[in-house]
């Protein structure tokens, strides 16, 4: 059999499945079944003070009045399995009593790529994408600890 006749056979048990597929599906199953409109979408709004755009406004607001520990503490929930719930250590080494400036220092080293110890690697992908207010949030919470 050459290339051209087993593509030709994969389109057509590929095409056959797709339409064996969508002729089995039950309707009731099918799109979105969670559409609330009209009198549960008031009543949603009573519940949660407002419609989905006040909502978001008021989440908003809090995160804006959100103190740096706060914040930083979101954050750390990433953290926990590597330095402990308390940053007590673990896997990785206790944060737990190090000076915020410190954990600035380092976070922004590896966020550079650059080498802090034998486990910098493990701390390349957590540090690049953080943001210089997410490494001060964190570096606040954790020198709370």
């Amino acid at each position: 059999m050459n290339t051209t006749s087993l593509i030709a056979a994969f389109v057509v048990v590929v095409s056959g499945l797709i339409w064996a597929g969508t002729q089995s599906n039950n309707a009731d199953w099918t799109g979105n079944r969670n559409q609330c409109v009209g009198e549960c979408y008031e009543d949603w709004k009573a519940a949660n003070g407002g419609g989905i755009a006040d909502v978001e406004t008021a989440k908003q607001v809090a995160l804006a009045a959100a103190s740096p520990e706060a914040l930083g503490e979101k954050y750390y929930g990433q953290c926990i399995a590597c330095h402990g719930s308390r940053g007590e250590g673990g896997i990785g080494p206790m944060l737990a009593g190090q000076a915020g400036s410190d954990i600035v220092a380092k976070l922004t080293a590896y966020r550079a790529g650059e080498e802090r110890g034998a486990q910098s690697a493990m701390m390349y992908p957590v540090a690049k994408p953080m943001t210089d207010a997410d490494i001060d949030n964190l570096a606040a919470y954790v020198s709370a600890l």
